[in-house]
């Protein structure tokens, strides 16, 4: 008998793994998560990767005492433009593409295996864990869409707020919806 093929194996596993307490399998990159919530997630995600891919690339080309004693940050990512009037050297530069990527696709992994199981603990608690969850999701959204442009001069349709913001009337919506549907069948 032949050994099972890593790449096979890890497969096998990552499909048992998506399929995980769903009853018809989605197929997908992010089968735990609908359209629109992959487009909120992959948009909120972006800022978080991009300010750590940020950090890493100030750590990687000028050190740990540049970010943290002496507070060098990347103020204009796209020219790359440093807090100290500099520019970003070119090792920050390939340290800062990259590691923002990946850190972006890990956060979109990441929130679809939360959605898992999350998921499965809605489907075994009830409606109203659901709607809680809703709620405290629309919560979340909103406080970082407060947060962002309270933090920043953006115009109001800039996408990654808009985003939550239009994810939170979403979550609010469905659990207005579904908090309806319930009081109508009892």
């Amino acid at each position: 008998m032949e050994a099972p093929n890593k790449v096979g194996l890890f497969t096998t596993w990552y499909d048992e793994l998506k399929s995980y307490g769903v009853t018809t399998p989605r197929r997908g990159p992010t089968p735990h998560l609908g359209v629109g919530a992959f487009l909120v997630t992959a948009l909120v995600t972006s800022h978080f990767a991009a300010q750590l891919g940020d950090a890493f690339a100030i750590l990687a080309a000028y050190g740990p005492h540049a970010y943290l004693v002496e507070r060098l940050r990347i103020i204009d990512w796209k020219h790359g433009w440093l807090s100290n009037g500099g520019y970003l050297s070119f090792t920050g530069k390939l340290v800062e593409v990259p590691a923002t990527l990946i850190l972006w696709a890990a956060a979109i992994c990441a929130t679809d295996f939360c959605s898992m199981i999350l998921q499965n603990f809605i489907r075994r608690k009830g409606q109203w864990v659901a709607v809680g969850f809703r709620l405290l999701g629309a919560v979340a959204l909103a406080l970082f869409a407060m947060h962002w442009y309270r933090q920043s001069a953006v115009v109001v349709f800039h996408p990654i707020p808009f985003s939550s913001v239009l994810g939170s009337v979403v979550l609010i919506w469905k659990a207005f919806v579904s908090t309806i549907r319930e009081l109508g069948t009892n």
